[in-house]
């Protein structure tokens, strides 16, 4: 005559445990409004020391959970475009580190601004016109880079036709399997073309593409390549290297 109570209390400690379960992992993969709350008041009153020169202000919180179960909250400045970095926090309010040295002081924050302006500009102008012959990607060249990075100042104007043609390569990709060498030549010297109508100039070309049945991947064609009466020569060399 006891069955029925047991089994109510047995159903109700299972529930109870699935609640217990549910919000264990809600709070551990999804954090709580009152810990993302310290987490920011934390970051706040540690740049507040450690950097009191920097006028700054939270400007994104996210909290990474399956693999590093603390708050990343971000930290922008009100006056500098690239001084922005993260205070990692735990659930308990306690401060990890920071990337101020990573991002800012490296001026890392400085080359990926220019590197986005600069890619954008490329997509914006040189990539429309050959869209249906070949997919353009950019990048600024990150070892020579950091090989020259002391020039670079904080803020800075972004000077794409400076920093395109000393740092900028295009990345081509083209699947036809048509292409002649004259047929490559033609179409990297229309690129070039394109290039200097548009004022975004590159330094060099990264190629992959199908020659004669055969594909083909090249590195490190200059811009100053291209107009060269060489550039067959020194094509087939990159092509084969």
């Amino acid at each position: 005559m006891f069955k029925r109570p047991i089994h109510n209390i047995l159903t109700g400690l299972g529930m109870l445990g699935v609640f217990f379960v549910g919000w264990w992992g809600w709070y551990v993969f999804d954090g709580s409004d009152k810990a993302e709350q310290r987490a920011i008041e934390t970051a706040q009153e540690y740049v507040n020391v450690t950097y009191p020169d920097l006028s700054l202000h939270v400007s994104d919180v996210m909290y990474l959970s399956l693999y590093d179960p603390k708050y990343h909250v971000t930290m922008s400045s009100d006056t500098s475009v690239d001084t922005e970095f993260v205070v990692r926090i735990t659930r308990g309010g306690h401060v990890v580190d920071d990337s101020y040295e990573e991002d800012v002081v490296s001026k890392e924050n400085t080359y990926r601004r220019i590197s986005e302006a600069y890619d954008a500009a490329v997509q914006q102008t040189i990539a429309p016109t050959f869209s249906d012959r070949i997919d353009v990607m950019t990048e600024l060249s990150d070892s020579a880079w950091r090989d020259d990075v002391t020039h670079l100042q904080l803020d800075q104007a972004v000077d794409l036709e400076f920093y395109g043609a000393r740092y900028g390569i295009l990345s081509l990709y083209a699947e036809d399997d048509s292409y002649t060498y004259d047929d490559v030549i033609a179409l990297l010297q229309d690129v070039k073309r394109v290039s200097d109508e548009s004022k975004i100039p590159f330094h060099s070309v990264t190629l992959q593409i199908t020659i004669d049945g055969n594909e083909r991947y090249a590195e490190g064609i200059r811009y100053s390549d291209l107009d060269s009466p060489h550039l067959l020569a020194r094509l087939k060399q990159r092509m084969s290297d």
